[in-house]
């Protein structure tokens, strides 16, 4: 169930004076045998000043989100709706049937170990407010989010995106059909044998929070509610919005860019719940390099520097 193959080369390192063995290693994703790579080296990044783009104006900030948000029509019949600081409105370049974005707090931008559990659970409070008057014509949700230009975000701002659509994404068609082939196969859940895996675990509460075994990017951390988020109560909102704050005081020591996404069934299934990730992102620099190259963009290949069990050890400090 959880392979991985190891592949090693040779080469001459002419700074060094030395010959070098580079191992590789290759593990395939338990649940939908995705593969990805491990390449054990070290990665250069620096964290580093970029005051230039926190200067540029943002269509977020208070003073202007009230003028230029755009309006969703047919569920907030153009009204913005506020939940604390977090604001939701519809998102003006949609990618799905429903489209929006969220928000988060008033501040233009936070170091990742000042974001605030609060503000996530008023934005998620907001999407799944409207997700339940959707609920009816949609059977799977997605909320995302991208923090500053490594991971994709135009806007520094932090904010969420909500994602509704009548198809699902690739990746997110092979969790689903993997997951319910797993329980046809086996009688259980998926998560509920990944929960053996102590290496990978972090916590065992309301939700399963562990590392995967083939992680999809820099310390990839996971975790999952077995019950549509829809039906998720205050205790398990508040404890995803917890984690995710812990998460990112961990990246802080290293990264300020992170992309997460929660993708769930909005109906009760017996093989599939809502599934939680995060992965760091190349931190913001003036001059920054993005961690997204050709094996990855081109091939869907994910790959990561550090092995998900030492990510494991050095995470649960923090739960």
């Amino acid at each position: 169930m959880f392979r991985k193959k190891v592949e090693k080369y040779r080469l001459f390192n002419p700074m060094e004076g030395r010959e070098e063995e580079v191992e590789v290693e290759i593990r395939f994703d338990p649940l939908t045998g995705k593969p990805s790579r491990i390449v054990k080296k070290p990665l250069p990044f620096t964290k580093g000043s970029f005051e230039e783009d926190l200067k540029k104006p943002c269509p977020f900030c208070e003073d202007i989100v009230e003028k230029v948000a755009a309006r969703d029509v047919e569920v907030l019949n153009k009204n913005l709706k506020r939940r604390g600081d977090s604001i939701l409105f519809a998102n003006i370049s949609p990618y799905a049937r429903y489209s929006l974005v969220i928000r988060i707090c008033k501040e233009h931008y936070l170091n990742l170990h000042e974001f605030r559990a609060e503000d996530f659970y008023n934005s998620f409070t907001l999407a799944i407010e409207y997700l339940k008057e959707i609920s009816e014509k949609i059977d799977y949700a997605t909320i995302t989010m991208n923090y500053l230009k490594p991971a994709g975000s135009s806007v520094v701002h932090p904010h969420i995106q909500l994602i509704a659509s009548e198809e699902l994404m690739d990746y997110q068609s092979r969790i689903v059909s993997s997951a319910k082939s797993f329980y046809e196969n086996h009688g259980k859940q998926f998560w509920e044998v990944l929960a053996e895996r102590e290496d990978l675990v972090l916590s065992k509460s309301r939700w399963l929070w562990f590392v995967p075994f083939a992680p999809r990017g820099f310390d990839h951390v996971s975790a999952y509610l077995d019950k549509p988020i829809l039906e998720a109560n205050e205790e398990e909102l508040r404890e995803l919005c917890e984690g995710i704050v812990k998460i990112l005081r961990f990246y802080s020591a290293e990264y300020n860019s992170f992309n997460f996404g929660i993708f769930g069934s909005l109906k009760k299934t017996p093989y599939f719940g809502t599934l939680f990730d995060i992965v760091a992102r190349t931190p913001f620099d003036k001059y920054y390099w993005c961690d997204v190259f050709a094996i990855t963009k081109i091939y869907d290949e994910a790959y990561t520097n550090r092995a998900p069990e030492e990510t494991a050890k050095r995470l649960k400090e923090f739960f």
